[in-house]
């Protein structure tokens, strides 16, 4: 950060000379890029912007001067302001000099007692050089963030999170509709988008970054010149002396977000990825604050409701990840919800997992509209096969989503867990199986599972010259999944019914128990499903 005016007037050698500001005190706090010694009038015709003269007074002395001429054209070449040094020749400003300077908001000062420039300008320079060597620096690390980001295929949210930290001002991504898809302080939503999109368009700015709007917002476009699709916005404003770093890191920012879509196809959807954000932001109890929420909610355009549906659908199994198979499914929810008029939060929370949620007019409306939109999903093109759907019960706050799609992840991987089950939605039908899948880390469960049938499974290993195909574990799940109908069961098996029995018998004397038993086939079959479900997880 450049040293303002007002900081080069409290330096040592400046103070000696006893200043006084005579006009522009509103403007001390310019930056100043440099401190430059004149004493000719056309002065400002070498001026690049940010200089602060330093001057004995030789061109107020001029009698052919024009001195509101000479203090205009220093503000308009941005100098930055005016020290002059009083003395015999110069007892005192002249008043056009003054009233100019006060007129254009330009710094005037008079130095009062006579003082060595070169001591100001050494000290002066030395900390602008400072400043320069500090600017490098930051560009050079800004540079390295967002090429590791862009290389790496940062995601919107980490891309936001690092211009933020970088530029220390909140930062918020919005479409062309003036959507606040995407915002880097989850902690302050309730505050800065709050009525985003009114305030948006009050905003109005150009093709280049530019300060816009009765708040001062700092807006950078997004995307090539013939394809803009959104902009960078710091929603305040930005004081002068900090806007040179702010702008490089939003435009820095700004192209990483570009180069990122173009390079996964402009069929990326900045927005839908940005949703995926918020929604892991509810899954990991970042969002607990019900005004922040729906601010947010409303920035993105989505409507409010008196409840939500909140939907989880799985494709294959927990963290087995298939980037295109998500893509697609994400697709497919995305398309339907738009195509039923529906404005829905859909994101991928995790691999193989896509979060969707709508509101309802009512809790009582959402079976109706889950039942509504996944018959709409099952028509779509591009919805990859054996896609699961869980929905949760219908959360009536917004604060209560993070639960709600806590249940509905836990549904989802649950059934997932347990293909050829029937189709599940709610935590209700999942009934035991639902259970020992909350419980499949216990390690309780496990040695359950392990004493129930370890008999079996040791047979299994052992094989002690048994007739070839017989699998007494593969017969005991059949058998539960007969309910213990010997009738039903020599069907499946393709065998007669006194063979079943002797197969039965042999089951029977390997556990050492009546399988006829109604607590005894309770037991084996939990054990079954919770062998089962971990052969799955595991495998």
């Amino acid at each position: 950060m450049y040293p303002t005016v007002a900081d080069v007037l409290a330096t040592p050698s400046v103070q000696a000379g006893d200043p006084r500001v005579r006009a522009g005190a509103e403007g001390l706090d310019r930056p100043v890029r440099w401190v430059h010694v004149s004493e000719i009038a056309n002065v400002a015709g070498t001026l690049e912007g940010g200089e602060l003269l330093l001057s004995t007074g030789i061109v107020a002395t001029d009698p052919g001067a024009d001195l509101a001429a000479y203090v205009t054209a220093l503000r308009e070449a941005g100098a930055s302001g005016l020290v002059v040094e009083l003395g015999r020749h110069l007892p005192a400003l002249p008043e056009p000099m003054v009233r100019t300077a006060r007129r254009l908001g330009l710094p005037l000062v008079e130095l009062r007692r006579t003082v060595r420039f070169v001591e100001i300008t050494e000290a002066v320079h030395a900390r602008i050089l400072d400043v320069e060597h500090e600017r490098l620096r930051f560009t050079q690390q800004v540079d390295q963030v967002f090429t590791t980001l862009t290389v790496e295929g940062g995601r919107v949210e980490e891309v936001l999170a690092q211009a933020s930290a970088l530029g220390g001002h909140p930062v918020v991504l919005e479409d062309l509709s003036h959507h606040a898809i995407a915002f880097s302080d989850t902690t302050r939503a309730g505050e800065v988008l709050r009525d985003w999109e009114s305030r948006s368009r009050l905003a109005v700015a150009g093709a280049e970054t530019a300060v816009a709007g009765p708040e001062r917002w700092l807006c950078t476009p997004v995307g090539p010149r013939r394809g803009r699709w959104g902009r960078l916005v710091v929603p305040l404003a930005v004081a002068e002396s900090d806007a040179d770093r702010v702008v490089a890191v939003l435009e820095r920012a700004a192209a990483t977000l570009a180069i990122t879509r173009m390079l996964q196809g402009e069929g990326l959807d900045v927005a839908l990825d940005a949703h995926g954000g918020l929604l892991r932001d509810l899954l990991a109890g970042q969002v607990t604050d019900e005004r922040a929420m729906s601010a947010r909610l409303r920035a993105i355009g989505l409507r409010a409701g008196r409840a939500y549906a909140v939907l989880v659908l799985a494709v294959g199994s927990p963290g087995a990840p298939s980037a295109e198979v998500d893509q697609a499914a994400l697709d497919a929810a995305a398309a339907t919800a738009r195509a039923q008029g529906r404005g829905a939060l859909t994101g991928i929370t995790a691999p193989g997992r896509i979060a969707v949620v709508f509101s309802c007019p009512a809790d009582t409306d959402e079976p109706a509209a889950v039942r509504s939109f996944l018959a709409a999903l099952a028509d779509h093109p591009r919805l990859p096969a054996g896609l699961v759907a869980a929905a949760a019960t219908p959360a009536t706050r917004l604060t209560g989503l993070a639960a709600a799609l806590e249940e509905a992840t836990h549904v989802a991987d649950a059934v997932a867990a347990n293909p050829g089950h029937q189709r599940v939605h709610r935590t209700r039908d999942l009934g035991a199986r639902g259970l020992l899948w909350s419980l499949r880390a216990d390690p309780r469960l496990q040695q359950f599972t392990e004493l129930q049938l370890h008999p079996l499974l040791s047979h299994r290993a052992q094989r002690h010259g048994e007739e070839p195909g017989l699998d007494l574990v593969g017969l005991l799940r059949s058998y539960l999944a007969a309910n213990g109908n010997v009738a039903v069961l020599a069907r499946v098996l393709h065998l007669s019914r006194p063979a079943v029995y002797a197969r039965l018998k042999r089951l029977s004397d390997v556990l050492d128990r009546d399988i006829a038993d109604a607590e005894t086939r309770l037991s084996l079959h939990l054990a079954v499903l919770a062998h089962d479900q971990a052969a799955r997880v595991t495998g």
